[in-house]
Order: C-alpha cells, then structure tokens, then sequence
C-alpha cells in the first residue's frame, strides 16, 4: 500500500510545483508587458519631446528658381545634409562614401541631377564675410540654432572645381 500512497504523493507535488511555476511565469509575463508598455510609452514621450532648433536653408535650381525654406525645425545636432532632407521634403539624391570619408555627395535636390557639366554646391553663411562656399561636407556643417545655408546648381570649373555661380 505504500506504492500507490508514494505515487500519489508524487503526483500532488508535481501538480503543485507546476501550479507554482504557472503562477511565477504568469506574474513574471505580466511585469514583462507593463515593463515593455511603460519604455513604450517612455520612448514615444521622449521623441515628441526631441528638441528642434531653426535653419534657413535656400535652394538655388540655376534657373531663376529660387526656393527659401527660412525657420526649418532640425532636430538638435543635425548636420547640413539632414536640414538639406528636411527642407527639401525629402527629395534628395545623394551617395554615400563610408569610412574613411563618412559623408554624403548631394547629386540631386528636388528632381535636378547634376551631370558632367552642372553640380550642386553648398554654401555657408555669415553677416561678416556673406556666402561662401563650404569648405567640408554637408556631413560636417553643424546644423546649429540660425545657421543659414545655401545650395546652387550650376557649372564648374573641372580644374578647380570653383562654381560660377553664388547664391
């Protein structure tokens, strides 16, 4: 008589130990979604709250069209090229050179591609010495609070690579 006691002995304490870890894994499953809910709820928070700071960028198409896009919200840290995506809608061409370079080539904005004989220049702005043509990438200017940049598309000097045009 003490086999079937033993086996029945068994089978409670295996219904309860399941019984147990049911239990733990249900609570734990359910601080897991609150967890996931609440950084959820935390994350989407935080991007509303992104700070933005205010461009001016202009857009030169070399054809008389001008297009200024002054006050453009970029997010805080943006360089030229995202304040360039912004302002243009996000109708900009570009390729990509990794590592060493880490920087974008602007080949197109607004549907005009450059070719052999036009290209896109960015320029940089300040009250002292006006428009000049940057000198980096458009990786490497700050996008910072009232920055003012310019992009002209118009022929070059291949020697030089000196626009003849300015915004």
């Amino acid at each position: 008589m003490t086999a079937p006691r033993t086996l029945y002995v068994v089978i409670v304490v295996l219904l309860a130990g399941m019984l147990i870890s049911s239990t733990f894994a249900a609570f734990y499953l359910y601080q897991y979604n609150q967890a996931e809910s609440n950084a959820n709820t935390y994350l989407s928070q935080l991007k509303s709250a992104q700070p933005t700071q205010e461009t001016s960028i202009l857009i030169d198409f070399g054809n008389g069209t001008l297009l200024w896009r002054n006050d453009t919200q970029v997010p805080t840290g943006a360089n030229a090229y995202v304040a360039t995506i912004i302002a243009a809608r996000g109708i900009v061409n570009a390729t990509y050179y990794p590592p060493p370079y880490a920087e974008h080539i602007v080949t197109g904005i607004d549907n005009v591609q450059g070719n052999q004989q036009e290209s896109w220049f960015i320029w940089t702005y300040n009250a002292t010495a006006r428009w000049q043509v940057a000198q980096v990438g458009a990786d490497e200017l700050a996008a910072s609070a009232g920055s003012i940049f310019a992009w002209t598309y118009c022929t070059y000097n291949p020697a030089t690579d000196i626009p003849s045009c300015s915004p």
